[in-house]
């Protein structure tokens, strides 16, 4: 019996042991999952943190570019301001500035991290890249934003809402007074309570707008098709009596902010001046008095300048100008006595750059290096180069013995150019034609033809004409301005054979047929006057004007008469050139004001680190 119980006895001692051992297991195990818990609860507030200190990084790298943004769209100049010291992205990309802020002032952001306003853990700091801005109007920014130890960078380019955004943009839909010989007065359609206001030219049936199109005025169309957005004064499009409604594949008409067009483009000529290389480091050429430039088709043009004596000027303590390096400037420009020859100078079209053709320095300007006082180049005639002379009437056509002339061969021979009105008793009459043109032999007007190659801007502060099809060789690679600070006109020289005293009773175009079409590839612009077809209102019906890019202008350029079919003039075909919505010709004319848009924008790995250091490549180089 004994033994039995101590059998059992031990029996119930085994059980304790494995009950504890369980135990002990049980709790190990316990131990390990809250353990375990722990762990993955502290992981997750490690990861939760990380993903808020991510996305408030790019939030804060978001509100840097909306910063710079703010900046340049408030000033136009802020395009000038930033800093390559310690910047890779803008030395790398030889971007030059005059300074970190306006006025002596200091853009933090340009040197070091700038809290976001109203968050206590979000910073960015900003690089710009002006290397473009000149040639393409694009500004590139590079943006990094902080959040906790993360930080993150995005590269975007801005471009300014100007002109070349729009296939077709006026100031003014009305024409230009002077041309349509009208005492009407400029006033906007929208405007009330104003008198006399010139009559509003409207699209018609056969319009077609391929693209986007914009007025500071009221558009006006009779069954016109518009194919992109359309923007004006108050989103309205004024639809005459008796017209069908026009199409809008584009959207609903939208009401747009003011764009003003600068007075002058007079600014334009200082890109020739070699003594700025802070804001003109790469200088284009400047001609004088009238000048033809032929595009070859080749890459190369042939210009013609009797008048011009320097294509680069500096200009020094005195206030004088003086011809910069004449060889340097040679290369570029043409030497001055092939540019004054009969030939002209052969030279390839200027890399991503500006002509500037400027009127002949006529007073108060004996330190002018291009001034001629009483002088002029051979071929030219005392009597025409003293006054601006029109050539009205029929003294063009009756009177062989005196030859009118800008020295370049307009007007042609033969060629009978409106005078405008003249009063007979107690009646005014208005010569046929449409304007009073004139070929000022010292004006700053510029004569384009030809197939071209390249780009570049041509800008002239008289009128820029277009004496024959401005082509390109590749459309997907090539890109031309053409700015008239008083008009780019296509040229269509008229005769007449009969007269009524001083007034033709029947007038003709002298070079162009009845059908021809004329073509003109650029993104075109006058700031003060207009694009339009002189003498539109003469002779049999012409073909179709085929603008392949884009129209600024100040009023509205007449091309055409009549309604449903055409009485004079040509057809319109307007296609936009998209590529402008990025890019711009080189120099071209800017907006009084305007803001900057997102055109492209990525993101890159982080420039900076978190304690402000940049961060760098694999082989130790700031990104």
């Amino acid at each position: 019996m004994r033994s039995i119980q101590s059998v059992l006895r031990r029996a119930n001692d085994d059980d304790r042991g494995v009950v504890l051992a369980n135990v002990i297991i049980f709790g190990t195990v316990m131990m390990l999952i809250v353990a375990g818990l722990l762990v993955l609860s502290t992981s997750g507030a490690v990861k939760s943190s990380n993903d808020r200190d991510y996305q408030n990084a790019a939030a804060a790298a978001y509100a840097g570019l909306a910063d710079y943004q703010s900046k340049i769209s408030n000033d136009n100049g802020y395009a000038v301001y930033g800093t390559t010291a310690n910047a890779q992205f803008s030395s790398t990309a030889r971007a030059i500035f005059q300074g970190l802020g306006p006025n002596g002032t200091t853009n933090p952001a340009f040197v070091g991290w700038v809290g976001v306003p109203k968050t206590g853990d979000q910073w960015f700091r900003y690089e710009v890249d002006n290397s473009l801005y000149a040639a393409q109007g694009i500004l590139r920014v590079r943006v990094t934003g902080k959040s906790g130890s993360t930080t993150r960078s995005l590269v975007a380019n801005l471009k300014g809402d100007g002109f070349i955004n729009y296939l077709y943009f006026t100031n003014y839909e009305s024409a230009q007074p002077s041309i349509t010989g009208s005492t009407c007065t400029s006033n906007y359609q929208w405007q009330t309570g104003v008198s006399n206001t010139c009559g509003y030219v409207q699209f018609a049936a056969r319009d077609v707008l391929n693209g986007p199109i914009r007025t500071n005025d009221t558009f006006t169309s009779c069954g016109a098709t518009f194919n992109g957005t359309v923007e004006d004064h108050d989103g309205t499009v004024t639809r005459p009596s008796g017209c069908a409604s026009s199409t809008y594949n584009g959207g609903t008409p939208a009401a747009a902010a003011y764009l003003g067009l600068p007075a002058l483009n007079s600014n334009m000529s200082q890109e020739a001046r070699a003594d700025l290389p802070t804001t003109v480091p790469r200088p284009g050429c400047l001609y004088t008095g009238p000048t033809t430039i032929t595009f070859n088709g080749d890459g190369t043009m042939t210009v013609k300048s009797p008048w011009s004596r320097a294509t680069q000027y500096t200009v020094v303590a005195s206030g004088a100008s003086v011809a910069s390096d004449t060889a340097k400037a040679a290369s570029l420009c043409g030497s001055i006595s092939a540019l004054q020859s009969a030939a002209g100078a052969t030279i390839p079209t200027l890399p991503s750059n500006l002509v500037f053709v400027q009127d002949v320095p006529q007073t108060n300007s004996p330190t002018n290096v291009n001034y001629w006082g009483t002088s002029y180049p051979s071929g030219y005639t005392n009597t025409y180069c003293n006054t601006k002379v029109t050539v009205s009437g029929s003294s063009a056509s009756t009177s062989a013995s005196t030859t009118y002339s800008n020295g370049m061969g307009y007007p042609a021979s033969g060629e009978w150019i409106n005078g405008g009105s003249y009063t007979s008793g107690w009646n005014t009459y208005w010569r046929t034609g449409s304007t009073s043109d004139t070929y000022g032999c010292t004006d700053g007007d510029v004569f384009v033809s030809g197939r071209f190659s390249g780009a570049m801007t041509i800008a002239a502060a008289g009128t820029v004409w277009l004496t024959g099809n401005v082509t390109y060789v590749n459309a997907n690679q090539d890109i031309l301005g053409l700015v008239g600070q008083d008009a780019v006109e296509v040229w269509n020289p008229a005769k007449c054979s009969s007269f009524s005293g001083t007034s033709c009773t029947n007038p003709a175009l002298l070079r162009r047929s009845g059908g021809e079409n004329f073509e003109v590839d650029a993104g075109v612009a006058s700031n003060a006057g207009t694009f339009w077809n002189q003498n539109y209102d003469l002779g049999q019906p012409l073909g179709v004007l085929t603008v392949k890019g884009s129209i600024a202008q100040n009023w509205r350029g007449i091309v055409a008469t009549g309604g449903g079919t055409i009485a004079t003039g040509f057809a319109k075909n307007y296609v936009y050139d998209s590529r402008f919505l990025t890019t711009a010709p080189p120099k071209f004319l800017q907006p009084v004001s305007t803001s900057y848009g997102v055109t492209t924008q990525v993101e890159v790995q982080p420039a900076y680190l978190a304690n402000g250091l940049c961060a760098k490549t694999a082989t130790g180089v700031c990104r």
